[in-house]
């Protein structure tokens, strides 16, 4: 479309649309300026005319919206409690705290043994005895992942076990975790396959950022700094569970080792005073 304009008193033209935009984006036309086309009954203001108006509104800081404010920046989330932790730390928090349980649970395990009259020495001896015998702990430790995501030993270590969404595990994927635990991460708890399932399970976790039960699971384990009475607890307790195992299993430990070298006699003696007496019977 082609239009006239009156500029200065005179009318002048005409131009196509494009071009009256151009102006007015220049600043060369005003809103009130007149403008007039065949078909328009008269002449009009320029900002009277929805094809020009948009162009006044771009060009018109004051007719712009207001910008939205700016919310204020969001704190900035605390570190995740792993940050606060050194790698080789954290990897000692975590053996620390699996052998505590586990020697805790050990040594209430003999403990039941003794009171219900079993032979200690005929337990020792047998492998089909001692193999199954941190599956109760583990059923158990499943539950507490489950419904707290930690352990004695781990909460005395300042440790949690969560998805990566921070939430708690399932008790099936709990579960999962600990079966591979027991397998892979403690051999059973059986001597020198345990001493070996512990070796593989340091380098996986030197290598890959974490334990195989974890990487499998997609589960993590946050900690942060112990403070000195949890560490004090630990020790005592630790201590204390060794002292009652030893107690136990102390005579019956001795008797094979005697039985194999007779000239070690003399150096268990002074042990004597810390033995439970032999309730199997023997």
């Amino acid at each position: 479309m082609d239009f006239w304009i009156i500029r200065d008193g005179e009318k002048i033209g005409p131009y196509p649309d494009y071009e009256i935009r151009s102006k007015i984006q220049h600043g060369d036309l005003e809103r009130d300026s007149r403008v007039w086309s065949e078909g328009l009954e008269g002449w009009t203001k320029l900002d009277g005319m929805d094809l020009f108006r948009e162009e006044f509104e771009k060009r018109d800081p004051r007719s712009e919206p207001d910008p939205a404010p700016v919310p204020p920046p969001l704190p900035m989330a605390a570190p995740a409690p792993t940050d606060t932790v050194k790698p080789k730390a954290y990897m000692m928090y975590r053996f620390w705290a699996r052998w505590l349980d586990l020697t805790v649970y050990g040594s209430l395990w003999w403990l039941g043994l003794y009171f219900s009259g079993r032979d200690i020495g005929a337990v020792l001896g047998s492998i089909w005895m001692l193999l199954p015998m941190y599956i109760p702990w583990f059923v158990l430790e499943s539950w507490l992942l489950h419904k707290y995501g930690t352990t004695p030993g781990k909460w005395l270590m300042g440790l949690r076990v969560l998805n990566e969404d921070g939430s708690l595990l399932t008790l099936p994927a709990a579960t999962k975790r600990s079966l591979r635990v027991l397998v892979s991460g403690i051999g059973f708890g059986w001597n020198y396959l345990a001493l070996i399932c512990q070796l593989m399970s340091w380098f996986t976790t030197r290598r890959i950022g974490k334990p195989i039960w974890d990487y499998l699971g997609e589960h993590k384990v946050v900690a942060k700094p112990i403070i000195p009475l949890k560490i004090a607890v630990l020790v005592c307790v630790f201590v204390v569970s060794m002292f009652l195992r030893l107690a136990i299993q102390g005579r019956h430990i001795e008797k094979i080792i005697v039985e194999n070298n007779p000239e070690m006699k003399q150096y268990y003696e002074v042990w004597h005073w810390i033995y439970l007496p032999d309730r199997s019977g023997d």
